[in-house]
């Protein structure tokens, strides 16, 4: 079972094939509900982050998708 983390508006993530992105947006697709923190459990089923990746925007609903977040890297 994978662990438990926080993501939080301004967190560089990585994800497939090492791509980062800077969470900007992060939604709840079942209330179509923007917020500022999400626990995730690694059942993206229901998330869609908008991510700033290399000068340009991503949305990635995060399932059967695997991330992490990259210590140290948050917005300046």
């Amino acid at each position: 079972m994978p662990q438990e983390i926080i993501l939080r508006v301004g967190d560089t993530i990585e994800y497939s094939n090492g791509q980062k992105g800077l969470i900007e947006k992060i939604r709840i697709i079942s209330s179509g509900k923007l917020v500022e923190e999400y626990e995730y459990d690694g059942d993206g089923h229901d998330l869609v982050l908008t991510l700033h990746c290399n000068n340009s925007i991503t949305n990635l609903w995060v399932k059967d998708t695997r991330i992490h977040k990259v210590p140290g890297e948050k917005k300046g």
